[in-house]
């Protein structure tokens, strides 16, 4: 660079002086060959553009149009079907969760109250109770039948909430069973009275949903029929319950056919489009018509398969058959363009029908209104055009002359600041990190923000480093503690093997490595007496020092609790209360406890939540111990566990672990899972517990890789050899 006076030849003076002259040089050359290429061409173009357009239009209008009606149509039924199937797959989702809560009562009865329900009362009407019915007099009196249906009827809040909560479609919701006892959630019990107040005879075994449902072995969506009990029609649905292949019970739901017309009339096209919804058997479910082709009959049983109108007998075929798709055709003489699409969780069908030529009547007014359009556009672009270009080249010129001038007598004193920032920049080295603003930075711009932020820089620069050493102080501190507190909480786990040298009748081995520096797994072995040996799998919630803090205490808790006698359950049940008072954190641990009688082999477990174990047996098998799980510890007081008892054989193992076995993760966030601990456990090679628990321990390192361990790794085995 070298100076002429004030002026730098080279620096930023000069290029930002040659941007601007370039940049609106450039301006003015574009906008010239772009002005004078278009005012050339612009009035042939206004000359061509109307007979051109006109006959563009003419040709592809119709095309166009059909493109743009299919489409419409095709979305508009999509919608539709999926409004509707929305309404009946939130009615299979609720029903669905009631069929496994009654699945459940028939399986485990034991843990449902008896609760008593009767018959239907006048003055229960209008509002939602649970009501029994029987559709045989010896159900009365029938023990099986009273005692399910006393456990059944612990169901009634779950009931009301799905027909109340859904009262705009839902009207009730039943549950059957084979004997034809019945129990009816709804707010109309007056309704099922005669005049007589006398409760009318009503056997769901003879109903469509009833005997549909039995048939399909799935929920069944009945075609639209007359209520038993209402005068209104309705479509009826059916879920069988079966406990061990045999029926035990049918959940029924139904939906006032009015609701189901007002959704299906919601979505239309245009004045004079009109839905009309197909059942699976072909049953015209609704239609706004009153005559013709697609009228509905009092008795809703319009089967409209068999139609003389072969056009709309291949509309209907193409629509129960699920397809979704755009047609023409013909409804009481009249051509009609329908879109069709399927319900899905029905099975049934929603076709739309708009009036051909109704939507074609738009299209020649379309055409004389693009064309008035255009020309008009076409002259009065040509007048702008030519006005703006002469215009835009004076305002250039003037552009370029102010660049000019306004790059000379401004880039000095922009460039000055910057030039005495960058000398005291340079000067900032090694101890030196004192920068100061000063007011030659004063612009009011970002020179100024910029100077403001390197004096704030070489503030906290020096705090910064002062920060560092403390930090690194405080962090070496630290360490120390959480290596202290890793020596810790090893030494409170069980390390010396083999533990009881003098017993032939097991051998016992264990390992933890945690996650961080301290882990949140814990395992136990220890002596009840002369014949029982104990054996602890527990996992805190959490890593670090409180889950460390945690499992100290559950440990504790446990060990002395167990020494005091009882069987696993009642021990959980006491430390789970135990560990609830000042749990303030809210912290819970997972505990698998199982107590061996050294002289048969006999073991008796009890499980609050944690992994289920493996036993390996002599021949070599894998066997997992699926049990019911208990409650964590902790989490909720007065919680009640349950004791499973089984035998170990003479060469029996067990292997008792927590979740950071399964839920190992590989690099591509692949679990190691229980398939693959299960085969590691089968095939290691047969020894002792220790070589077991490194042959598994291998198999997942070498399924992990290079992948850091995210939760604490902690196995047990105890091998029985009588």
């Amino acid at each position: 660079m070298r100076k002429i006076g004030r002026f730098t030849i080279g620096g930023l003076q000069t290029k930002i002086l040659n941007l601007c002259i370039i940049l609106v040089i450039s301006t003015i050359v574009v906008f010239a060959i772009v002005g004078i290429v278009q005012l050339r061409s612009v009035s042939k173009l206004a000359k061509t553009t109307a007979e051109e357009q006109n006959e563009t239009i003419q040709e592809i209008s119709q095309e166009s149009m059909m493109e743009i009606t299919k489409d419409s149509m095709l979305q508009t039924a999509k919608l539709a079907t999926r409004n509707s199937n929305n309404v009946f797959w939130t009615m299979e989702r609720d029903f669905s969760v009631l069929g496994e809560q009654v699945q459940d009562v028939f399986e485990n009865p034991e843990n449902y109250t008896e609760t008593s329900v009767e018959a239907p009362k006048q003055e229960n009407d209008g509002k939602y109770v649970l009501q029994v019915m029987y559709a045989e007099e010896e159900a009365k009196t029938d023990a099986d039948t009273q005692y399910i249906i006393k456990r059944l009827a612990n169901l009634e809040p779950m009931m009301r909430e799905i027909v109340k909560g859904n009262s705009d479609y839902v009207m009730d919701c039943y549950i059957a069973l084979p004997n034809g006892t019945t129990l009816a959630m709804d707010n109309t019990s007056g309704g099922k009275l005669d005049d007589e107040g006398e409760l009318q005879e009503y056997d769901p075994r003879t109903r469509d949903w009833y005997t549909g449902a039995v048939k399909s072995k799935e929920m069944y969506f009945s075609s639209a029929i007359h209520s038993f009990f209402y005068d209104v029609s309705e479509v009826v649905f059916g879920l069988p319950i079966y406990e061990d292949g045999e029926l035990v019970a049918v959940v029924e739901g139904s939906m006032k056919l009015d609701s189901l017309q007002e959704l299906v009339s919601q979505v239309t096209i245009g004045q004079y489009g009109f839905s009309v919804l197909l059942s699976a058997d072909g049953q015209l479910v609704y239609s706004p018509r009153t005559e013709g082709e697609l009228a509905m009959d009092e008795q809703i049983s319009t089967d409209i398969r068999g139609t003389v109108n072969e056009n709309l007998n291949s509309v209907i075929k193409q629509a129960m058959a699920g397809r979704t798709s755009f047609a023409k055709t013909y409804l009481d003489d009249e051509a009609y363009y329908v879109a069709y699409a399927p319900i899905e969780t029905t099975g049934w069908s929603q076709i739309m029908f708009v009036p051909k030529e109704r939507l074609e009547s738009s299209t020649t007014e379309l055409i004389d209104e693009v064309n008035q359009v255009s020309d008009d556009a076409v002259k009065d672009y040509a007048g702008v055009l030519g006005k703006s270009l002469i215009l835009t080249v004076i305002v250039l010129v003037l552009l370029i002359l102010n660049a000019v001038i306004v790059s000379i007598l401004f880039s000095s004193k922009l460039l000055k600041p910057i030039n005495v920032m960058t000398t005291k920049v340079k000067e900032i080295r090694g101890g030196n990190l004192f920068f100061k603003k000063e007011k030659i930075y004063e612009t009011g711009d970002e020179i100024e923000v910029l100077a403001d932020a390197f004096e704030d820089l070489s503030e906290r620069s020096k705090s910064y480093v002062k920060e560092l050493m403390a930090v690194t102080a405080e962090k070496e501190r630290i360490g120390t503690e959480l290596s202290v507190a890793t020596g810790i909480q090893a030494g409170m786990l069980p390390s010396t093997f083999p533990m009881y040298p003098e017993r032939t009748q097991f051998d016992v081995y264990a390992s933890m490595t945690p996650a961080k520096e301290v882990g949140g797994d814990f395992y136990d072995i220890f002596m009840v007496d002369d014949d029982h040996l104990a054996l602890v799998m527990a996992d805190v919630s959490g890593k670090g020092i409180p889950a460390a803090l945690f499992m100290v205490v559950s440990k504790t808790l446990i060990k002395n609790r167990t020494m005091m006698g009882g069987t696993p359950a009642e021990i959980l049940a006491d430390v789970n209360n135990q560990l609830i008072e000042g749990n303030e954190s809210d912290m819970f641990v997972t505990v698998w406890l199982g107590i061996l009688t050294i002289s048969t082999g006999h073991m008796i477990e009890a499980n609050a939540g944690h992994e289920n174990p493996v036993i390996r047996h002599e021949n070599g098998e894998v066997e997992l111990l699926e049990r019911k799980h208990g409650f964590v510890l902790g989490g909720m007081e007065g919680m009640r566990y349950k004791d499973d008892e089984f035998d170990l054989a003479p060469g029996d193992a067990i292997f008792v672990y927590t979740d950071g076995v399964p839920e190992a993760t590989d690099a591509n966030e692949q679990l190691f899972g229980s398939e693959r601990m299960m085969s590691a456990i089968k095939n290691a090679p047969d020894g002792t517990p220790e070589k077991l628990l490194e042959s598994v321990r291998a198999d997942v390192e070498e399924f992990v890789g290079e992948a850091p361990q995210f939760d604490d790794l902690t196995m047990l085995a105890m091998k029985f050899t009588g």
